[in-house]
């Protein structure tokens, strides 16, 4: 089969909650110089607060945001009001949060593998299903906002074949449908031979919103960071489908591309 894969790597394959908010942590109290004193009240607004982030480097800031405001729906409602003030106010830029974090996780990695491996969870069935695509040599691409050589330490460590696997991740420092495009070109393929799975809709609406790209495979998945809100707005006139975790990891790539 001619057909292309492309999935996002957290929410999508892994589960990495407890590792966001470990390392999220770590780089905040690095910048701040200031502890997190109340783990988990902190971790109960941070994964309520994870479907609204959009790249990592926003992860540190939701600790700053906690010493702003304490309530999580106000912070929610307005997120990017707030990323923009922690922003002009404390006179940080993304690229320091973004490094310092990137710092943070290579110690961790260097320091006490196994810990940080440990911090990861995957999505039940998940890696099987990869791995029997694999086995199929239908292409993988894995398009993320993490450091490529992360997610592909961890997928090395579920013992998938990750050299079978494309690993696009932030360093490539492109938004998703430009990778999606440059898989066209690539694999001299047609826009609806590429099927995309991601938990955030408006990176999915994004791609959808490209005349080029109309024919692509486009399905959120509604057991990533995403709200139920959120899972209710996708219609079928959108071009979006409501893929669930049972059949994604049960089903078949031919029905994803029916």
């Amino acid at each position: 089969m001619n057909k292309i894969l492309a999935l996002d790597f957290d929410g999508v394959i892994c589960d990495g909650l407890p590792e966001y908010f470990h390392s999220s942590r770590l780089t905040y109290e690095i910048i701040w110089q200031k502890s997190v004193d109340n783990l988990e009240e902190s971790r109960t607004t941070f994964n309520y607060l994870r479907p609204i982030i959009e790249t990592g480097w926003e992860m540190p800031l939701i600790f700053r945001a906690m010493t702003i405001e304490k309530n999580p729906t106000i912070l929610f409602n307005n997120w990017h009001e707030f990323v923009q003030r922690i922003i002009k106010n404390d006179d940080i830029s993304k690229d320091k949060i973004a490094h310092t974090l990137d710092i943070v996780r290579q110690e961790q990695i260097n320091n006490n593998l196994i810990k940080w491996l440990n911090l990861h969870q995957f999505y039940p069935q998940v890696i099987n299903r990869i791995d029997k695509y694999i086995q199929e040599n239908i292409k993988i691409y894995i398009i993320t906002t993490k450091e490529g050589i992360f997610a592909k330490k961890l997928l090395e460590n579920q013992q998938l074949e990750t050299d079978k696997i494309t690993f696009w991740g932030k360093e490539q420092k492109r938004p998703k449908y430009e990778s999606i495009r440059l898989i066209i070109d690539q694999e001299k393929v047609e826009a609806t031979d590429i099927c995309f799975i991601e938990d955030r809709l408006e990176a999915l609406e994004t791609v959808s919103g490209q005349s080029d790209l109309s024919g692509v495979r486009l399905f959120l998945a509604s057991w990533g960071y995403n709200t139920e809100k959120t899972r209710a707005s996708v219609t079928p006139e959108s071009g979006i489908k409501l893929l669930s975790l049972t059949d994604f990891t049960k089903g078949d790539i031919v029905n994803l591309f029916s």
